[in-house]
């Protein structure tokens, strides 16, 4: 096993340009690695602060079984006043909450007695939304 590492020092130091330009080609190799990594790392985070700020928020909270029927935007999966009571009182002692917003999603239909289509309407309390979501007042010009 010596040998192995003797043969392969003495060829390093034979072949000078060879060793330089191997050692060169694996650093590059390296950098651009860490670069991508650390650029692609941040436009994911860039993508997901977007996101978080301007319409989802960092949590939802739902009744069992919305989500898995959201597409059907279910009247009967809304929470009851007890629930959203003990969870407003949660919401309000805890610490690490800076702020919540209630929304209410429903579905629809839109006609104009010709043609009739389906519409998704959603409804904020603006003031606690845009607490909530900071980056959601700048995709509104004059709000």
């Amino acid at each position: 096993m010596k040998n192995i590492f003797k043969i392969a020092y003495r060829n390093l130091l034979r072949n000078h340009r060879r060793t330089l330009l191997t050692a060169s080609l694996i650093t590059l190799g390296v950098v651009f690695v860490l670069v991508y990594t650390a650029l692609s790392g941040s436009f994911k985070n860039y993508m997901i602060g977007q996101i978080t700020d301007s319409s989802m928020g960092h949590i939802q909270i739902h009744k069992k079984g919305f989500v898995a029927s959201v597409e059907n935007l279910p009247l009967d999966k809304n929470m009851n006043a007890n629930a959203l009571k003990y969870l407003e009182q949660f919401l309000n002692e805890s610490q690490y909450i800076q702020s919540y917003s209630y929304r209410i999603k429903f579905g629809g239909m839109f006609s104009n007695f010709v043609s009739t289509t389906n519409i998704r309407l959603n409804a904020i309390d603006p003031q606690k939304e845009f607490e909530t979501l900071p980056a959601l007042k700048d995709r509104f010009n004059n709000f």
